[in-house]
């Protein structure tokens, strides 16, 4: 891995704007004193552009010029500001030079600047992560894998494209292409508004194509979450989209269960992951589901304050799990008096259905959001469902004309319900 040399930003200052010069005047080579006539004429025709009280706040200036001889010379054109990109620092990489902007986002193993690459040109994020410990086990893991995602296409793929990696003694940094916003942040900047199910079809369809892919790679994402969903350029491309963050993704072989783990964001866990059971690829494919109900819903579907309050959750809406299931702690003090925590608090998936008036969206939910993994729709299937391929059924499309107010009195009604 290349060596990176620091250097600290800063912009260096601004040049004083100044009055640019107007420029220097002669007069014609010839020898004359101020008494003469010819002299006067020649300084009647040069002293207006000697405006020299203008420069001072001054009057008209009064002045006895010497015996001279002068030429006349051109006027001098003002030269250009010319002023810098203002930096947080410099990586310097070889020949290569990455210009620090700004920060972008912070997490628990570091952070995300944008950058400037001077080389192309290019704005990038620049991942830093820190190689103390357990982090840096956790670095080695995530580079292994982007190495592998290298060989892929990333806009078939819809996989955040790495650029390149290099490190000092305390941190290592990865480089990305710059995109634009998470789709958490899309959702807080529309006030958490639901999104329209024809968005969420496209932003589905493109995440399975993803998962499809990791699958043929034999990798789990393990975090996938609105957060790890970033469009790409919303203006250009809308709803455009691509998977990004790999730092806990993890090969399916290499992995059995986890005991104590940090494997997937709390909203987006999987009961496999709750229960402490084994796991595979299929703990996406949930979480997913849980992303399609919540880009509906602009509120999560399950927001468990904790695990026992997340299985509660879920058993509200898919009923007890089988007995052979069941290996979950016994619950600590924490959760002696839940917390109603949901926007929504349905009492099984097809609610879904009501509120949204769509049966196709909510019955592919149902096969992402099953106790059992062995169950639950792979990625390939996914992508063949009616509700994704837009080959539904007409048995189960509803007339248009009922959508608004259904959707309308379900909301009502359940924002009524909120505690």
């Amino acid at each position: 891995m290349p060596r990176v040399g620091f250097s600290p930003g800063g912009s260096p200052p601004e040049p004083p704007i100044t009055q640019p010069k107007v420029g220097k005047m002669r007069l014609p080579n010839m020898e004359r004193s101020p008494g003469d006539p010819e002299f006067n004429r020649v300084m009647t025709e040069v002293t207006p552009r000697f405006n020299l009280g203008g420069f001072r706040g001054e009057g008209t200036p009064k002045f006895q010029l010497p015996k001279v001889a002068l030429t006349p010379q051109a006027l001098e054109s003002p030269k250009p500001l010319t002023r810098s990109r203002p930096t947080m620092g410099t990586l310097v990489v070889g020949a290569e030079y990455y210009d620090l902007v700004a920060t972008v986002g912070k997490g628990t193993f570091g952070e995300v600047t944008q950058g400037w690459r001077r080389s192309t040109g290019e704005m990038v994020a620049i991942k830093i992560l820190k190689n103390e410990g357990h982090h840096g086990r956790v670095v080695k893991n995530e580079l292994r894998l982007l190495q592998a995602l290298r060989e892929v296409n990333t806009e078939e793929s819809h996989v955040v494209r790495f650029l390149e990696s290099f490190g000092d003694g305390a941190c290592t940094y990865l480089v990305f292409e710059l995109l634009e916003q998470n789709l958490f942040e899309f959702q807080k900047r529309n006030n958490f508004l639901p999104l329209p199910v024809r968005h969420i079809r496209t932003i589905t369809a493109q995440v399975l194509a993803a998962l499809v892919k990791l699958k043929e790679l034999s990798i789990i994402h393990a975090d996938l979450k609105p957060e790890n969903i970033m469009l790409v350029d919303h203006a250009r491309y809308p709803f455009r989209v691509k998977l990004i963050d790999f730092g806990s993704a993890s090969i399916v072989t290499e992995v059995c269960h986890v005991k104590e783990p940090y494997i997937q964001s709390r909203f987006y866990r999987a009961p496999e992951i709750l229960l402490g059971l084994p796991f595979c690829e299929k703990v996406d494919i949930w979480s997913l589901g849980c992303v399609v109900a919540e880009l509906h819903l602009g509120w999560p579907l399950y927001p468990g304050i904790n695990e026992y309050d997340q299985v509660r959750y879920i058993c509200s809406t898919l009923g007890l799990p089988r007995g052979e299931l069941l290996c979950l702690k016994p619950p600590g003090k924490e959760i002696a008096k839940p917390m109603e925590r949901r926007k929504y608090a349905f009492s099984s998936l097809d609610q879904l259905a009501v509120h949204c008036d769509l049966c196709g969206m909510v019955e592919l939910v149902k096969r992402m959001l099953t106790w059992d993994s062995h169950e639950r729709i792979m990625p390939s299937a996914a992508l063949k469902h009616p509700f994704i391929s837009l080959q539904q059924p007409r048995a189960h499309q509803r007339p248009s004309s009922s959508s608004s107010s259904v959707t309308s009195t379900g909301r009502t009604q359940l924002h009524a319900g909120k505690a």
